[in-house]
């Protein structure tokens, strides 16, 4: 009989985990696949690099650099980052998709752990990517 009661309490934690990890994964689908067309862009942009996209978090945006802000912050912050030469950015329609991705070399032990992404958008290409973890800003795969 007691062996019984040990049974039915790992049965009842077994549920709710179940039941509040396929509430997570309902929510972050229901959030992914309600996004306007340049964060889908970005999703796609971010699986294709290897990470798991866990949501959107925000985005901001249009603005244009000069050659005078270049090395000004915040611009300087996400821009010395970059594979391109920083006159690329110059006078573009720029704005940024903010997301939180796993699966990311920053990541904790085994990829866990949740690291905030910028993807730099002009018009619906990306043209740039950086990571951020405890403040310091990484180029997209933290190297």
């Amino acid at each position: 009989m007691e062996e019984w009661c040990h049974l039915k309490k790992i049965f009842i934690v077994i549920l709710i985990v179940i039941t509040v990890f396929a509430i997570i994964v309902g929510i972050r689908w229901n959030h992914l696949t309600n996004l306007s067309e340049t964060s889908t862009i970005v999703v796609s942009y971010l699986k294709n690099e290897g990470f798991f996209v866990l949501y959107h978090s925000d985005d901001f945006g249009l603005y244009t650099i000069t050659n005078n802000e270049l090395t000004e912050k915040p611009y300087s912050d996400y821009l010395k980052v970059q594979n391109k030469n920083l006159e690329f950015y110059v006078d573009k329609k720029l704005h940024h998709e903010f997301f939180y991705v796993n699966n990311h070399p920053l990541s904790n032990l085994f990829g866990f752990g949740h690291i905030h992404v910028t993807v730099i958008m002009s018009e619906n290409e990306v043209v740039g990517a950086s990571s951020t973890k405890d403040g310091m800003t990484y180029p997209l795969h933290g190297e």
